[in-house]
């Protein structure tokens, strides 16, 4: 799939999320950055604002990264497009990736990631694909939960093409250090199921349980030693002999360690 196009994009200021750029033409400590197919040959205009006239043009071959404030690029020469746009922005401790593609005529979309480890080019041995069979062509979205917090990741997205595979421009993402955390349950208030979340940020022995409004421990729900990184537990509404608790309000207390978290749910029957 080769198609030929002039591609426009403009990339807006996120302020509540941390970007770093591809291929480390640019770094954007917080800001939102994506990139194109490439441009095949010709130059392309770049202006640091809407309406501004071209500060200088660049030509040959290059991938080009956008970012900050109203950041436009025209390029001006066709573009051998696979992926049109390649998007990647943290939601808690996860990664959500979006693109654009061309067109749906491949057979396939597969996800790669590689952890960034000092300042050497990352080696293409080092890529793990993420999803275990390929996505459909219509998929536009994935989601990394086993992304770490701390660490700094370089992503990709191949399609496939018959027996090859066309690949995006690389994409990295850091994410910041995270402490001990329990997040808030979902849904809230629930029937009858709701899920726990907790992230570790190293090995410990962890204990979940769940209390009533008047301190009495209705459930445990985790009781062992953990390794570090986020963990979901489902909490179905009952006590420890598998009885259905009453409407009302609940507490759940995670303890790792020396540290402990309390937070409140509440169950509607």
């Amino acid at each position: 799939m080769r198609v030929k196009i002039a591609l426009v994009v403009i990339v807006l200021f996120l302020g509540s999320v941390c970007y770093s750029s591809a291929n480390a033409q640019y770094k954007v400590p917080v800001g939102a950055f994506t990139n194109g197919g490439g441009v095949a040959g010709g130059g392309n205009m770049v202006r640091y604002s809407v309406g501004q006239m071209a500060p200088g043009i660049m030509s040959g071959s290059a991938n080009i990264v956008k970012g900050g404030f109203w950041y436009q690029a025209g390029l001006s020469s066709a573009v051998d497009v696979a992926v049109t746009s390649f998007l990647g922005r943290l939601r808690d401790d996860m990664v959500v990736l979006e693109w654009v593609t061309g067109d749906h005529s491949f057979g396939g979309v597969n996800i790669y990631r590689a952890e960034v480890v000092g300042e050497a080019a990352v080696p293409d041995d080092d890529f793990v694909r993420l999803n275990e069979v390929p996505l459909s062509p219509e998929t536009e979205r994935f989601v990394d939960e086993g992304a770490f917090p701390g660490k700094e990741y370089v992503y990709r997205i191949g399609l496939l093409d018959g027996s090859s595979e066309k690949y995006s421009s690389d994409v990295r993402v850091s994410l910041p250090p995270r402490p001990l955390t329990l997040y808030q349950n979902y849904p809230n208030p629930f029937n009858p199921t709701t899920k726990i979340a907790y992230f570790l940020p190293r090995s410990v022995h962890v204990r979940l349980d769940i209390y009533d409004s008047s301190g009495r421990r209705v459930k445990t729900l985790v009781n062992g030693d953990r390794e570090a990184g986020r963990y979901a537990v489902l909490w179905n509404g009952t006590n420890r002999l598998g009885r259905k608790v009453s409407s009302g309000i609940y507490f759940y207390k995670l303890v790792a360690g020396k540290k402990s978290i309390t937070k409140k749910l509440v169950m509607v029957r």
